[in-house]
């Protein structure tokens, strides 16, 4: 395309060219593709589990009494939080009586989560006080572990009757510890223990694991094939890399993996436990699992690109649970120390408010263009559009829905986000024109 061409159609384009001015359009090339939506044919559903996260801040009670974070959490919406913090069992217990602290539980229960979400509960493992060795529970601390969690069970479920703590994990990623001297049976035997005593404790709640540290189906083999009697729910976490210097695009490139890592594991889940469905819950993911590799790619708009293509992949796979990693820290949550919302808290925030529904047929012709198309149950239709490579992208839609007028659409891009109104027959006569690594979300009633 000749520049006197890009610029003509930057200028008739301009209402949805939306923050991209047109010298920087004219300066660069782009990507063009064409994304077919047919609003008759489901593949699936979502749900708002889908779009959870991780919280630390209740484990430090004044820090979670911060009104401006808990006003955030509110206004966001999250409707599933797995609470997890590495020393969590080390903060809410007491060295001297060797117990939980119930005051210091209850305390950072009453300051947080004003959305009241379901809550997933993550014990990570054994306080130090615990007898172990390089990680590993000493024999003759498994009962009493075992007993441990079903007190944790018993103060928040019964004495502080929160309803909503509905699922347990009894550890957080304590495999690789077992398995670098062969003897992860020892760890599936202690999350037996632990499962039965906690369930004995309230038969109400749901434990499930291992929480394991990566999306591996030969550790969930070994997992189902010792403890499928006391799994209602299976965890694991994944990460897209180690190292802050890989290229965005290497990144973009594999997010359809998560969808992938749901049908390995709801496969493995199905061979092991056959007559039943288990729930899977996708507990930690992110960018990068090195939290002082001095990767901030989370914290832009090209995260909250990356999350997006990422929950697509994760709904088209139809997960159960997902809950990202995190909701507030300075280096991976989605609000930042001093409680101001980074990008990526607007992509979960839409896809709370309008991307839970029937998942409708939605397919691009460029891998590195995708949409998600939902039908709600009030009728209203969401069309995300994602553009994850490093170029402009020219859109044409086909199979469009027939109506006039003006439709809310929101832009997220590096210039930021705007929401805005399009004309629909523009939107019929040229392409939609997104910057690169952004974002569409286009409303229709």
């Amino acid at each position: 395309m000749q520049r006197r061409d890009i610029i003509k159609l930057a200028i008739t384009s301009a209402g949805m060219v939306g923050l991209l001015d047109m010298e920087t359009w004219a300066a660069k090339k782009y990507t063009a593709a064409k994304v077919t939506v047919d609003w008759d044919k489901s593949q699936g559903q979502t749900t708002s589990f889908t779009f959870g996260s991780n919280d630390y801040e209740i484990t430090f009670p004044e820090r979670a009494a911060d009104s401006i974070y808990q006003k955030r959490l509110a206004n966001l919406g999250i409707p599933l939080i797995r609470i997890h913090h590495g020393g969590l069992c080390d903060s809410w217990t007491s060295t001297g009586t060797k117990s939980w602290n119930q005051t210091k539980i209850k305390a950072g229960y009453e300051v947080s989560f004003p959305q009241r979400p379901t809550i997933i509960q993550n014990i990570p493992g054994w306080p130090k006080w615990m007898a172990q060795k390089d990680g590993r529970l000493d024999l003759f601390e498994y009962d009493r572990y075992a007993a441990f969690c079903a007190e944790l069970v018993n103060i928040i479920t019964r004495r502080l009757a929160l309803k909503q703590v509905i699922y347990w994990e009894p550890f957080n990623e304590k495999e690789t510890h077992y398995e670098k001297v062969g003897k992860l049976d020892e760890l599936w035997t202690i999350y037996n223990k632990a499962a039965k005593a906690m369930k004995a404790a309230n038969p109400q709640i749901k434990v499930g694991g291992p929480a394991l540290n990566w999306n591996d189906t030969s550790k969930l083999a070994s997992f189902l094939q010792a403890c499928r009697a006391n799994v209602d729910f299976i965890s694991w976490h994944s990460y897209a890399t180690g190292n802050a210097r890989e290229s965005t695009e290497n990144l973009m490139s594999r997010t359809s993996g998560y969808a992938s890592q749901v049908k390995d594991f709801r496969r493995v889940a199905k061979q092991y436990i056959p007559d039943r469905k288990v729930p899977l819950l996708l507990g930690e993911y992110n960018i990068n699992y090195s939290w002082d590799s001095g990767e901030n790619r989370q914290n832009t708009h090209i995260g909250a690109v990356w999350f997006a293509s990422v929950l697509k992949h994760l709904a088209d796979a139809g997960i159960d649970m997902a809950t990202s990693w995190h909701l507030k820290d300075g280096i991976y949550g989605m609000i930042d120390p001093q409680d101001n919302l980074r990008p990526a808290a607007s992509v979960f925030a839409w896809g709370i408010k309008y991307l839970t529904g029937w998942l409708m047929y939605a397919e691009s012709d460029h891998p590195l263009i995708e949409a998600m198309a939902v039908r709600q149950a009030d009728k209203k239709r969401s069309l995300l559009l994602i553009n994850k490579s490093g170029q402009i992208a020219q859109l044409r839609i086909v199979n469009q829905p027939s109506i006039t007028g003006r439709v809310p659409i929101f832009y997220l891009n590096e210039r930021g986000i705007k929401q805005d109104t399009l004309a629909t027959a523009g939107l019929q006569k040229q392409p939609l024109v997104l910057p690169a690594y952004s974002l569409a979300l286009l409303r229709i009633s």
